[in-house]
Parts: structure tokens; C-alpha cells; sequence
């Protein structure tokens, strides 16, 4: 995540200072500034900010914040996860034609059985059986079993 701000910072302030955390509290507009200290809950300790940001993401075992100058102020905040993939973004991307008409089917009906899918796909029972638990696997369908047969529902 990116925090973009017009302004450089002050000229008496460096990066190497914010990531030291030696920043003196210095408000632009000191008028402003006073004012909202003042008003309860936005100003309750001046100066704190930066240190509260590399304390926390230090408790989160995050990485610290990087600061950057370039024709505005910005702050950038990594997490730890690496890219997303496609498939752990949307497992649905996993599924192949068969296993997306039996999602269409149970979205319509709101569930179905081994037979039912065999029925809407033409797949054998053994492809059944592997299409509808690669699905639960995937966290797509939950099960339920009666005594006549297990029923597939969506979660």
C-alpha cells in the first residue's frame, strides 16, 4: 500500500532520519496544527507517527515502512505474501467444464448428488467422485451425507 503526499518533506528532515526515527514534530501550518490538537482524537500525540508505524509493523513482523522522495512525499507498506497466483485468487480458475456446470447446477437447484452431476456432464462415476472432491477441496462445496446419498452444497 502506497500513502502519497504532495509536499516534501520539511528541508530540515531527512529520509535517513524517519527511518532512524529522530524526526522532530515540526506542523507546516502551525495554526492549523493547533487547531486540531485541540479537537479530541486527531492530534492526542503529537509526533508519534512515525515511530507507531515501524513499532507496528515490527509486532506484525512486517516489513518497515520505506519512505521516498520523489516530486511528492510517499510511504510504502509490503506485507509478507508473496504474488497471488491465479488459482489462490480464484480457485474456480482450477476447475475444468465439467466442474463449472455442476457449480451452475447447484447455484440453481442448490444442491446435487453424484448421480445428478453424472447425469448433467456425462462424466463416469470414478470422474464424478474425483471432480466433486477436488471441489471440496477446494473449499467450492461442502458435503452432506443422508441416508439415501451424500449431497454436494455450495458453503
Amino acid at each position: 500500500m502506497e500513502i502519497r503526499s504532495p509536499g516534501l518533506l520539511l528541508p530540515s528532515i531527512t529520509l535517513e532520519d524517519l527511518r532512524q526515527m529522530r524526526v522532530p514534530s515540526l506542523p507546516r501550518n502551525t495554526l492549523l496544527a493547533q487547531f486540531l490538537r485541540e479537537l479530541p482524537g486527531y492530534m492526542e500525540r503529537v509526533g508519534s507517527g512515525i515511530r507507531l508505524m515501524i513499532n507496528e509493523m515490527h509486532e506484525l513482523d512486517l516489513p518497515e515502512p520505506e519512505f521516498v522522495e520523489q516530486h511528492e512525499f510517499i510511504v510504502i507498506f509490503r506485507n509478507n505474501c508473496s504474488t497471488l497466483t491465479e488459482d489462490e485468487v480464484n480457485p474456480q480458475s482450477k476447475l475444468n467444464e465439467r466442474q463449472l456446470t455442476g457449480l451452475k447446477l447447484i447455484q440453481a437447484q442448490g444442491s446435487l448428488n453424484n448421480s445428478e452431476y453424472r447425469e448433467a456432464t456425462g462424466a463416469t462415476e470414478r470422474t464424478a467422485l474425483r471432480d466433486l472432491a477436488d471441489m471440496v477441496e477446494l473449499g467450492l462445496l461442502i458435503t452432506k451425507v443422508s441416508k439415501r446419498s451424500q449431497r454436494y452444497y455450495l458453503p
